[in-house]
């Protein structure tokens, strides 16, 4: 009996060890949506054209937006789809808009960066943007694709936000990318965040053929290292080193559309034209490239009531132009990149008020520099509106219509204004007269680094590949005449009146400043026009869920 029994045990272990390896159970999959419903109306004056000598551009108009989030989660991996739908109300152009102009900023006369409009019936089709579409999963530790890697790290796949992958405060990387990210946490303290951003990609056969000849938008891509360090409580470190590389014409938020009539190809071309980057191909020629270096130190204090957030960057690189000798012939001219940027912010808070002071300053170059030689302005890989963000409503993102923040001076999406950088300063105040109301105030002052040449036209700031200044004639771009952009002033309630449900209104007033002064030909003569201040009023129903 004995030995049948040990003959059995035997038998046991040994088909156990041979059996396929079991799992346990998987954990059930779990879809949640969450998101929001906005509805905006706002109205304005002297803003909407970029150009603040003209004061007869005014408009009143309504939109929608519906942002959904789908999340698909098994366990620790999950999907995420995020979508966007932008409609303004009522007819704008020549038809509702949607597909197959539904690509924000095309579609037929609607509000810039909406979608399409709500016409009488609202048949309006085509308009859901793509936002968000990632996988997230384990790669290494515990249960992931590298297990025998000891620490952890969280990957992602697909398009995805920057969120805190660069930067806390918003100056050099926000909005959204394709690429995939990594974050480490080797301790409770030190986290590292990786992230290789793809902004535009070549397929196979697109690079035959010589110079501008070939076919494609070259390879455009970034790359983003930045740990996230806190030596003790209160005290967050964020390091930063990115490396930006672009072949010929690349996305329009990376790189800052400036005018030089030292460009090959006219006197309005821009930066990131083809003329001035290869000519022949819409894309310019891919052999022209740039390398753009960006390090510095983003970083946060909280101790008791105060608090400070100071932010440094320096940038150095090269860029390759296409550009007009002294002997008017045209060749290819290599321009050094150097700038930085240095933004401050501290912040009292007792009871139940919040005061915040901020400052910026950021270097450009002067009137009469030779851009395709020397780029002295900062830039940002993607700032996607958000630089300023609640410091400014005209002059920046105001956060309730965020489609109007950047049609004058456009330094929302590129910081500094035109060539000429960058000098800031704003105080902010907040009182919640209770947890569901509370009040704000901001004023917030700008200037240039670098003096703006009003001999120059002003252009509508309509998006990231918008220009402040073009070419007049032959007394643009000769010399400087002021730095003072303006003053803004802006008050504000934020009303949460049910749960979930949020009404916010705000109004702004930009006590215009010489350096948006603008000139025009009259008859042949050279004539220059004063700015005139702005104004806004906007209102907002949000429902979050």
């Amino acid at each position: 009996m004995r030995r049948f029994i040990v003959t059995a045990v035997l038998a046991f272990f040994i088909l156990a060890m041979l059996a396929p390896p079991g799992f346990a159970q998987a954990p059930a999959p779990k879809v949640t949506i969450t998101g929001l419903f906005d509805q905006i109306t706002s109205a304005g004056r002297n803003f909407y054209d970029g150009d603040s000598t003209r004061t007869s551009d005014r408009e009143w108009y309504a939109r929608t937006r519906f942002r959904p989030d789908f999340e698909f989660a098994v366990g620790r991996v999950k999907a995420v789809l995020g979508l966007e739908i932008d409609l303004m109300y009522g007819q704008a152009g020549p038809n509702d808009g949607g597909f197959p102009g539904n690509t924000s900023g095309t579609n037929s006369g609607c509000k810039v960066n909406t979608n399409g409009c709500y016409d009488l019936n609202g048949d309006v089709g085509g308009m859901i943007e793509i936002k968000w579409i990632y996988t997230e999963f384990p790669l290494t530790g515990k249960d992931s694709l590298l297990p025998f890697i000891p620490v952890e790290t969280m990957a992602r796949a697909g398009g995805q936000p920057f969120g805190r992958l660069a930067n806390y405060k918003i100056v050099y990387a926000n909005g959204d990318f394709a690429g995939v990210s990594a974050v480490t946490k080797f301790t409770p303290n030190i986290t590292t965040n990786l992230a290789y951003v793809i902004l535009e990609d070549q397929l196979a056969g697109a690079n035959r053929g010589i110079g501008a000849a070939k076919i494609t938008r070259g390879e455009d891509y970034a790359v983003i290292v930045s740990p996230e360090i806190t030596p003790f409580k209160g005290l967050d470190l964020k390091p930063l080193f990115s490396w930006f590389h672009a072949d010929g014409v690349t996305a329009s938020g990376a790189r800052h559309h400036v005018v030089d009539r030292r460009f090959a190809g006219g006197a309005n071309t821009t930066t990131n034209s083809a003329a001035a980057l290869g000519g022949g191909a819409a894309a310019g020629d891919p052999t022209y490239h740039e390398d753009r270096y960006t390090v510095g130190l983003d970083a946060r204090w909280r101790s008791g009531p105060f608090g400070f957030d100071p932010t440094f960057y320096y940038q150095w690189g090269q860029r390759d132009h296409r550009a007009f000798k002294p002997d008017g012939s045209v060749a290819k001219v290599e321009a050094d990149m150097s700038s930085w940027i240095v933004d401050l912010i501290g912040s009292f808070s007792t009871g139940p008020l919040l005061v915040e002071a901020r400052a910026v300053y950021s270097p450009g170059n002067k009137a009469r520099d030779n851009l395709t030689k020397s780029v002295r302005y900062f830039q940002q890989l993607d700032e996607d509106g958000g630089y300023w963000s609640s410091w400014a409503a005209l002059l920046a993102n105001g956060g309730i219509d965020y489609f109007n923040g950047q049609l004058l001076t456009n330094q929302g999406r590129h910081i500094g204004y035109d060539r000429y950088g960058r000098a800031g300063l704003g105080v902010r105040a907040t009182y919640s007269i209770t947890p569901a109301l509370a009040v704000y105030t901001w004023v917030s002052p700008t200037w240039t680094a670098e003096k703006v040449d009003t001999d120059t036209g002003a252009a509508p700031g309509t998006g990231a590949s918008a220009v402040s200044r073009t070419t007049l004639d032959a007394q643009s771009w000769l010399e400087g005449d002021s730095r003072y952009i303006g003053t803004e002033v802006d008050l504000g309630l934020t009303w949460r009146f049910a749960p979930n449900i949020a009404f916010d209104l705000q109004g702004a007033y930009l006590f215009a400043g010489d350096a948006l002064g603008t000139a025009e030909v009259l008859n042949g003569v050279h004539t220059r026009r004063e700015p005139k201040d702005s104004y806004m009023l906007a209102a907002r129903v949000r429902l979050a869920f």
